[in-house]
């Protein structure tokens, strides 16, 4: 049952200045999509950059570290016969993960340069292939459907 006011999603809000709100109104506009997909867009397609400080390298490793110790942990209860997830929980703790990996190769390409590596610009298709391959298996799903 749908409730009135009720989103499925959370919402995720900022207060960008006048002089940002313009730009990105403007490129909103030229784009043609509508704001909240360009934001999102914008977002997940965008060059990372982390601030070389120590806390925040920190928050990168233990952030591994923790996905680390589940994936041992459930390693271990799959081992065991004893891993039991509802599809719901399988599917958030598989966009949690999901999310945490390509945050991750994202940061490491935008330090690339470091290491003399690939610019991330030269490497960044492969999250756009990545969406495109998803939508390819949900039109072959349709497609197998309506046969």
């Amino acid at each position: 049952m749908k409730v009135p006011g009720k989103h499925k999603e959370p919402t995720i809000a900022f207060r960008p200045s006048a002089w940002a709100r313009a730009i990105i109104e403007q490129r909103v506009a030229l784009s043609g999509i509508y704001k909240k997909d360009f934001i999102t867009r914008s977002c997940v397609y965008s060059h990372i950059s982390v601030v070389g400080k120590k806390e925040n390298i920190q928050r990168v490793v233990d952030a591994l570290q923790e996905m680390q110790m589940t994936m041992k942990e459930i390693a271990g209860q799959i081992q065991s016969g004893d891993f039991s997830l509802s599809d719901e929980g399988y599917r958030e703790l598989k966009n949690d993960y999901l999310a945490l990996v390509l945050t991750v190769v994202d940061i490491a390409d935008g330090a690339a340069y470091l290491f003399e590596k690939d610019s991330p610009a030269e490497r960044r298709n492969w999250k756009v292939e990545l969406e495109l391959e998803q939508y390819r298996h949900v039109l072959e799903m349709e497609e197998r459907r309506d046969k």
